[in-house]
This record gives C-alpha cells, sequence and structure tokens, in this order.
C-alpha cells in the first residue's frame, strides 16, 4: 500500500484574495463550464444552478470579471455540463446532465451569450440511476461531436452519437468498464492514434480504467490503472511536462467522516495509453472535484482539488516528475466548494480558479497570483 505523502506550504500563494458572487436566493449552484459564448474573445462561464432548473452565463470582461447575463432552462438538478459545438457552426454550445432525470438537456450557443433547446432536447439516455459524467468528443469518426456519461448503476458507459445539428440519438450504446464509473470522466486521445479515448475512475475498484477508442464509436478497456482507494473523479493534462497527458485522480470515500481515503493521485502518461502511479498527496478533508491546468504559467500543467469538509483548495504544482508535496498548498475558500474548473478568465496566460459553493448560493472566483 502506498504510503500518503503529506503536502508542504508552498512560498508563495497560487491565488488572489477569493472574489465571490452570489446567485441569489434559493440558488444553488452546481455544474460548472467554461467557453467564449459570445465570441468577444474573454473566456465565459456557465453554472447550473438547483432551485431554478436553469442555466445562467457569466460573461466575462477579460479582467476577472464575471456579470451575469442570459438563462436557458438546464434541468432542474444539473450536475455536470461540457461546453463544444455541437451544431458545427463554430459557436460554443452546452450539454447538461441532471442529477435526477435520465434526459440530457442540450443547449445550442447564439454567438451573443444566449442558449436555446436544441431540437430533440431533452434526450433520454440510458443511465442508472441517473447521470453524474459527461464528456464530448468525435467518437464515431464522422467529424460529429458525440457524447459519452457514466451508467453506473449498470457498472458501464454511454455513448449518445450525434448528428452534428445539435441533435443527439438517445438511449446510446452500452460500453462496459469496471465497477461502479460513479462521479466523472475524462474524454482525451490518451494513446496518440488520433481516435477519442475514455479515461473513467471505477470508484468500486479502485482502479481508472482506459476505453481505447477504434474511430468507429467502439472502445476496448486496457488493463486497470490502480490509483489508490476510492477514485471519485480526475482530469488530464501534461503535469510533467513531456508532452504526454497525465491523469491526476482525486480520492474520497464519499463520506465525510472517513477521511483515510482522501488524496491526491497523479498517473503518468507514457502516450501510448500507459500511466505509471505517482505518490499520493495530502488534500484537505473531502475533496469533492478536481481540475487540472496551468495556475502559475510555467508550461506545466497543475492540479486543484476543492477541498469541502475544510472550505479550502489544495493546489499541487506539476513540474519533472509530476505533482510534488513541496509544491502543494491549501487555500481558503471561505465556503463548502462542491466543484472547480480552471480556465484563464484575465489573460495572463495563468489558469484561474471557479468554484461553487452550492449550500451558500455562491460561486467564487480566485486569480492565480503572478509568480514573485
Amino acid at each position: 500500500m502506498l504510503a500518503l505523502v503529506l503536502a508542504a506550504a508552498s512560498p508563495v500563494a497560487p491565488f488572489r484574495e477569493p472574489h465571490r458572487l452570489a446567485l441569489g436566493a434559493g440558488r444553488r449552484p452546481m455544474a460548472l463550464a467554461a467557453a467564449d459564448f459570445n465570441r468577444d474573445g474573454f473566456v465565459d462561464v456557465a453554472v447550473g444552478a438547483e432551485g431554478t432548473a436553469d442555466v445562467t452565463i457569466f460573461l466575462g470582461d477579460g479582467r476577472g470579471g464575471l456579470r451575469a447575463g442570459a438563462h436557458a432552462p438546464g434541468g432542474p438538478h444539473p450536475i455536470e455540463m461540457v461546453a463544444a459545438d455541437f451544431d458545427g457552426n463554430g459557436i460554443p454550445d452546452l450539454a447538461v446532465a441532471n442529477h435526477e432525470s435520465t434526459d440530457l438537456v442540450v443547449l445550442l450557443g447564439d454567438g451573443k451569450g444566449g442558449l436555446r433547446p436544441a431540437p430533440g432536447s431533452p434526450v433520454r439516455v440510458h443511465s442508472v440511476p441517473h447521470p453524474h459524467a459527461l464528456g464530448a468528443c468525435d467518437a464515431d469518426g464522422d467529424g460529429d461531436l458525440d457524447l459519452v456519461l457514466d451508467d453506473w448503476g449498470e457498472n458501464r458507459l454511454t455513448l449518445v452519437r450525434g448528428d452534428g445539428r445539435g441533435s443527439f440519438a438517445g438511449p446510446g450504446e452500452p460500453i462496459e468498464v469496471g465497477r461502479k464509473p460513479y462521479r466523472n470522466l475524462k474524454v482525451r486521445d490518451f494513446d496518440g492514434d488520433g481516435r477519442c479515448d475514455i479515461a473513467a475512475p471505477s470508484y468500486g475498484d479502485g482502479v481508472v480504467t482506459l476505453l481505447r477508442g477504434d474511430g468507429h464509436g467502439g472502445f476496448l478497456a486496457g488493463a486497470p490503472i490502480h490509483a489508490g482507494p476510492a477514485p471519485f473523479t480526475l482530469d488530464a493534462g501534461d503535469l510533467d511536462g513531456d508532452g504526454h497527458v497525465d491523469l491526476a485522480v482525486q480520492n474520497y470515500s464519499g463520506q465525510l467522516s472517513d477521511p483515510s481515503d482522501d488524496a491526491l493521485t497523479f498517473l503518468l502518461g507514457d502516450g501510448r495509453g500507459g500511466f505509471r502511479l505517482g505518490p499520493r498527496i495530502a488534500t484537505g478533508r473531502a475533496p469533492f472535484h478536481v481540475a487540472v491546468g496551468d495556475v502559475d504559467g510555467d508550461g506545466f500543467a497543475d492540479a486543484v482539488t476543492a477541498d469541502y469538509g475544510d472550505s479550502a483548495l489544495t493546489v499541487s504544482r506539476g513540474g519533472p516528475g509530476g505533482l510534488s508535496p513541496s509544491r502543494t498548498t491549501h487555500v481558503p475558500v471561505g465556503c463548502r466548494p462542491e466543484r472547480v474548473i480552471l480556465a484563464d478568465l484575465d489573460r495572463d496566460g495563468r489558469a484561474d480558479a471557479i468554484v461553487t459553493c452550492s449550500e451558500s448560493g455562491e460561486l467564487v472566483v480566485l486569480l492565480a497570483r503572478s509568480p514573485r
């Protein structure tokens, strides 16, 4: 069993002071996605909120500020969103998975920051009991984006094919995977063959399963990749600067009262679909989510976990060899974070953190600090 490596404090705080945005009475932000929805060259943020059954586009000003813009019907319990161009017009669209429903909501962007329901939306999909994870890629090589979601109750994923005009053919096709691919998944080309692959954490097996795409909508599972107990969520990026895609895996028992599994594990990719297990790094209590991006602008991807139990983020910086306890620090948020994404809101070349705190109804923005 791997020993947990305790994190050392970083000499330079990675973020400036948090900026808090209250969403209003009854609005509980849950799902996040970043894209330039109004095509002004600045990153915007889509926020799916419980309590109002809608998605709000927060428009970026290119200096780190966000202001609430248009609303669109996103479903009652948005748990995951992915922004991509589903109808091929060069404008970001949005797919939304709802926690208490087997319907996927697809919203098409108008290029001005607005969204409208796609033809045939919502799309009934096969997911037991309901989806938690969502990814988009061209799985069958026809030039149109498809959607992949979890079906954790039946120990598999579901592929839902797109037609390139914003419509999708539910209920989808099964993809076999390990036990309980519960909380999220990541679609990338992990083996360098130009095809869409899927990395899915199998919460029940303590592994990550890599499914290699054949370019025609089929996927073949490779050998399970050990990722420590209770792999909950993961994200992908080049953590060690070797040009290959690596994985940051967030481990969490699922219980606030049991911190024994709370950790960050990284897996270094070899560019051919193989991964080497790195040391586990201590996070705060109950890390709910992980995101990967270059927070300090040094060319290495970093990993950030949302530590719900400590009202903080854990930031572990990448470098030669991957993530390191000596480059890890904890950053107070001031509320209980549940989801974090990284995007460059102020155009300084460093990834900023956008965090949901559903209990307090807040969106929290932490701009990356310039290194001294």
